[in-house]
């Protein structure tokens, strides 16, 4: 299914995307320290252009074979990227670039890396985008236990799966609460692409759609209750925070179906397009609750 981008989404989250600064040390001559967790502005980051920088991650398993790049995340485990729901762009994910002539070995290990910031408008072999990474980087093991005091806690939530899949959960609440914004396409007998805005009944098939593109599996009635049995299983208390968070995900998926199911929405004929009647609200609702789920991943740090 193709997706519009949604150039408000990325302006309203780009700063959650971006790690922060610690204390830069120009006077000493030591790299600049960077943290996820610490949620900072564009000019910040824009700030470090040029300047080394430091900052202990995993290496993500879709790092590219070659080595000549990675994608640098805050939790273990991860396949693949976080990115902003219905983009592109990368969120609590940095992506980190050999100088020329060297390579990464991939490595499960937490990882030291140090390397120059740079700021602009990237896009990588995968279809990425984003307005910042560190480059002619170095990387080094380091011993989890010298660094975190919460890792055994960090280690089961990413080894359970669960941070993937809750991330994956709110791009199915994105559809929900935006689907008239949604494309899909066909190929006509002539063999041209025709692209289109999707109908109500789009939605439905997609909310029954058991395949890779469906969503039949997150709109089930087990599906959120499973979340956050899932969370539970992995500490019973530490993790109250993120339980919320899904709780109410939950909230909103509600209110988005009901939106969906009693018909509150208008068509454009001239645009072939569909109008939610209370898009800006659900919009909003749904950012709110993902900005949160973003400010807790930030918060593992090492």
């Amino acid at each position: 299914m193709k997706k519009t981008v949604s150039l408000l989404l990325i302006a309203a989250l780009l700063c959650l995307a971006l790690a922060g600064c610690g204390n830069s040390s120009a006077s000493t001559g030591e790299p600049a320290s960077l943290s996820f967790s610490d949620a900072t502005s564009i000019d910040a980051i824009q700030a470090l252009n040029g300047k080394t920088v430091t900052i202990v991650g995993y290496m993500a398993t879709l790092s590219p074979i070659s080595g000549k790049y990675m994608y640098l995340m805050n939790m273990p485990y991860q396949s693949c990227p976080f990115c902003v729901p219905n983009t592109a762009q990368l969120a609590n994910t940095m992506a980190v670039y050999a100088p020329n002539g060297k390579t990464f070995q991939f490595t499960d290990q937490a990882v030291r890396v140090t390397g120059k910031m740079e700021t602009g408008d990237f896009t990588d072999e995968f279809g990425y985008t984003y307005n910042y990474r560190i480059s002619d980087a170095t990387c080094e093991e380091i011993d989890l236990a010298t660094v975190s005091e919460n890792y055994k806690l960090w280690q089961a939530i990413a080894s359970d799966g669960i941070v993937a899949e809750v991330n994956s959960m709110f791009d199915y609440l994105h559809f929900i609460c935006c689907w008239p914004t949604y494309q899909s396409s066909y190929v006509d007998e002539d063999g041209n692409e025709i692209t289109f805005f999707l109908y109500a009944g789009d939605v439905e098939q997609y909310l029954a759609d058991d395949g890779l593109y469906g969503y039949a599996d997150k709109a089930a009635s087990d599906y959120f209750p499973g979340l956050v049995a899932r969370v539970t299983a992995i500490s019973g208390t530490e993790l109250n925070d993120l339980v919320e968070i899904i709780n109410d995900a939950k909230s909103v998926e509600v209110y988005a179906r009901s939106e969906l199911d009693s018909g509150h929405y208008t068509y454009d004929e001239t645009a072939d397009q569909f109008t939610l009647n209370n898009q800006e609200d659900l919009y909003n609702q749904w950012l709110a609750v993902y900005t949160r789920f973003s400010e807790w991943l930030a918060k593992w740090e090492l």
